[in-house]
């Protein structure tokens, strides 16, 4: 729960922040010492932050607001199975196959975004419910959904609902 309590302001930084000042700081101690190979090493463990952060959220928000333990459940197998199609099924695929699986690395890759939205939808479904019975006031589903999708932008939005919803249930 770890990323459900925290500011917007922190996972906005976490996420944008610190891959956008970490590189320009990677960029500008390279060109002051002329290490070229600093660029292309530090950048991407930079950029690592935003992706642990984006699913970090997904995972802790799919794992807890969902009232329903079936849907815990179906949001961890379609979630890890995503994830591992994602970043271990596909780019091994790529360097194996090249071009002869090119159509079935389509697929796989549809599959995984298809998984991504529906992880996202038990995630709103799960956050309306909490809504409901907290008795606060809901947005359109739809909406819920993009912000959660898009999250470095919907965070703002999201974040203190969530925060809010969990402390009504904590006095509770």
């Amino acid at each position: 729960m770890l990323f459900l309590t925290a500011k917007p302001w922190v996972i906005c930084s976490l996420m944008i922040a610190v891959p956008i000042i970490g590189t320009l700081m990677v960029v500008l101690v390279a060109n002051l010492t002329g290490i070229s190979g600093l660029i292309s090493i530090v950048t991407p463990l930079l950029f690592l932050a935003i992706i642990i952060t984006y699913f970090g959220w997904l995972w802790n928000a799919g794992t807890h607001l969902p009232t329903d333990r079936h849907s815990r459940r179906l949001f961890g197998i379609v979630y890890l199975s995503s994830l591992f199609c994602a970043f271990i099924v596909v780019p091994t695929l790529g360097v194996i196959a090249k071009e002869s699986l090119a159509s079935l690395l389509d697929v796989i890759r549809i599959l995984n975004f298809g998984g991504l939205l529906y992880c996202v939808h038990l995630i709103r479904k799960g956050f309306y419910e909490r809504m409901v019975e907290a008795g606060l006031p809901t947005a359109p589903a739809f909406v819920d959904f993009l912000l959660i999708w898009i999250l470095p932008i919907g965070i703002w939005f999201i974040q203190p609902k969530v925060i809010r919803v969990l402390k009504t249930e904590r006095e509770n």
